[in-house]
């Protein structure tokens, strides 16, 4: 099976470039935020809520092989990939709506990572996991704490730590142990215009500007963000846990 194109939102790991900082970069932060989940997995059932082409889960699989993982993301194209490339007797992968995913039974742990500022309804993901959830559960998250909007399309919503942890509140889940990560802006080919890609950031810069033309307010939200954390995003990885 053909590899996917690149974007800026998905990754493939297969895709990347070892011999390349950036593309090794790219993949050493999102890899940390599942090796944080990985060790603190509870129970027996995991579920990796919205999966993307499957490399997390494997990763939460490989390093728990007691417990049975299941991959859930709404692109075919991703879960296709997934169940070619990532196969392990603990591991599977289904093709759903994960504010409408179901299944028989509960899960013990639920991994939703880099996953909520994409959703239109934020909560109703939320909502949907801990209907998911066993007993005593706990579901680990993540989503940029800085302004994204700007630099990435699909990002739908901004957040604080404080409304991020907002979601969680009103099923009871209270953070603890957190995870936070400094990603340093890509500026290679940040303004390129080629058709044909060699890097997923590139051309970022042309959509950023674009952004300000139809929303100048926006500008100085980025400008705050780049006096107090310089170039740079941050990210939050966070267990969410019942008191």
């Amino acid at each position: 099976m053909p590899t996917p194109s690149p974007t800026i939102e998905r990754i493939y790991p297969q895709q990347l470039d070892a011999q390349d900082h950036d593309d090794r970069e790219t993949l050493r932060i999102h890899m940390e935020r599942y090796d944080f989940a990985a060790a603190r997995l509870i129970g027996t059932r995991v579920l990796d809520m919205a999966c993307g082409c499957g490399y997390g889960s494997d990763r939460l699989a490989e390093l728990n092989p007691d417990k049975v993982i299941v991959g859930v993301d709404i692109d075919p194209a991703a879960i296709a990939f997934a169940q070619a490339h990532y196969q392990r007797p603990n591991l599977s992968f289904i093709c759903a709506d994960a504010e409408a995913f179901s299944a028989p039974g509960s899960f013990d742990t639920i991994v939703s990572l880099e996953t909520i500022e994409h959703l239109p309804r934020p909560r109703a993901l939320i909502d949907n996991c801990a209907s998911l959830l066993a007993k005593g559960g706990q579901i680990i998250a993540s989503v940029p704490i800085t302004p994204t909007l700007d630099g990435n399309p699909h990002h739908l919503h901004d957040f604080s730590k404080r409304s991020f942890f907002a979601l969680f509140e009103p099923h009871g889940l209270l953070p603890q142990q957190r995870f936070e990560q400094i990603q340093w802006w890509q500026f290679k080919g940040l303004f390129r215009r080629n058709a044909t890609k060699r890097h997923r950031s590139e051309g970022v810069g042309n959509a950023v500007l674009g952004y300000y033309l139809k929303h100048p307010g926006y500008l100085f939200k980025r400008l705050g963000s780049m006096v107090r954390h310089g170039f740079s995003n941050r990210y939050l990885t966070c267990q969410f846990r019942g008191s």
